[in-house]
């Protein structure tokens, strides 16, 4: 039987709740001066290891992609937290959980 989109959704919730860390506080680690509000992302980001923030803030997207100074000194500290997009985190984690299963 095939789920209808909402039904994925809550799925999908409910399977990252099982993994997902909860943290609440985070030392300063990167200064974002384009757009300090985001930087407790950042902090939050690093303090747990996450290896992705997903959002559509193009603040931080551009982190991934820029090619002023801090974009480029953002990838070189953080080289294993990726920056992406809601679809393109979904889709990353489909393809994850393909390669996974037997």
């Amino acid at each position: 039987m095939n789920e209808n989109p909402t039904e994925q959704i809550e799925k999908f919730l409910s399977e990252l709740k099982t993994i997902a860390y909860h943290a609440y506080e985070a030392g300063v680690v990167f200064k974002l001066e384009r757009d300090p509000k985001d930087e407790m992302i950042i902090e939050l980001a690093v303090g747990c290891d996450a290896d992705f923030i997903v959002s559509w803030d193009n603040d931080l997207l551009d982190l991934m992609t820029g090619i002023d100074l801090e974009s480029k000194q953002f990838r070189q500290r953080f080289r294993h937290l990726k920056i992406v997009k809601p679809l393109e985190f979904l889709k990353l984690a489909q393809a994850s959980k393909l390669h996974s299963e037997p």
